[in-house]
Parts: C-alpha cells; structure tokens; sequence
C-alpha cells in the first residue's frame, strides 16, 4: 500500500513540474515585460539606475542584435555595447517614458528560434508634452545556453503592409 501512495504522489509532483514549468512562450513573453521595463523610464531616476537598465536591456539582445527601422534609416547589426549606449541615449531624451508590448503573437518555428509579432505602445512626455506612439514590430528571438535573446527588430511600415 505505501508503494502504492508514494507512486501516486511521485506522480502528482511530476505532473506539477510538467504544468507549471514556464514554457518557451511564456519565457519570450517575459522577456518582452522586462524590456518594457528596462526601457520606461521615470522622471527623476537616479543615473545608477539608468545604466543597470540600459545594460539589461542590451544584455536580453543577442550579440549581435540587427535593428530595421526604415523611416529612421536605421539598418544594421548593433553589438551590446552599441545596444547599451543606444538604451542610455534614448532613456536620457525620453524621461518619464512608459513602454508596453500588447497584441503579441508568438510563434515557435524550430527547437532554437520563434518569430514575434507584437505591438509597441510608448507613452511619454518631451519638454512638458504627453505623446502616444504605437509601433508594430516583428522580432526575431534565438534560443542560447542562458535562454531566449532578441536577434532581430524589424519595425513594421504601415504604407507597406
């Protein structure tokens, strides 16, 4: 009878591994939250605060990462110290700055790669000025040894859809 109980149990706790391991969505998907978070900012955040998050943003991107961004003319691989100082530049011009990724689909399209669709939602203030803007983006993540990183941003044009 005890065999019996503690196979059962062996069971339920395997059971409970299987369901709440967090699986490769979910894993992209969080990783989507903590950029968002690394990349808002707050209106008097201390400066030591704002370089931990710009090399944790920089850090979830692959190394190299490329960013395509046709109406800025932006087209190239930025390496994660370019990344970092590019996340410093924009929080510093971009203070009290919120940034969220809604509507986001995520595809798995092999053992070490997915394609995102998602969009980006930043809300913010320049020079006492509320401004809104949404960016549709398809990313690019790559399964590492340490886990998912962002390989590719690729900023949807809405005149070329």
């Amino acid at each position: 009878m005890n065999n019996k109980i503690l196979f059962f149990a062996l069971v339920l706790v395997a059971g409970a591994v299987v369901f709440f391991w967090p699986s490769d969505e979910k894993k992209i998907r969080d990783g989507l939250d903590s950029l968002a978070e690394y990349c808002s900012s707050a209106k008097e955040e201390p400066v030591i605060e704002t370089l931990q998050k710009a090399a944790l943003a920089a850090k979830l991107c692959t190394d190299p990462c490329t960013v395509h961004f046709e109406s800025l003319e932006i087209d190239r691989a930025f390496s994660q110290k370019e990344l970092t100082d590019r996340f410093l530049m924009m929080k510093k011009r971009l203070t009290d700055t919120v940034f969220n990724f809604h509507d986001t689909a995520v595809e798995i399209v092999g053992d070490d790669r997915a394609e995102v669709l998602t969009t980006l939602r930043i809300n913010g203030q320049i020079v006492d000025k509320q401004f809104t803007d949404a960016y549709e983006i398809n990313i690019t993540v790559e399964k590492q040894d340490d886990g998912w990183r962002f390989g590719s941003f690729t900023v949807v044009e809405f005149m070329k859809r």
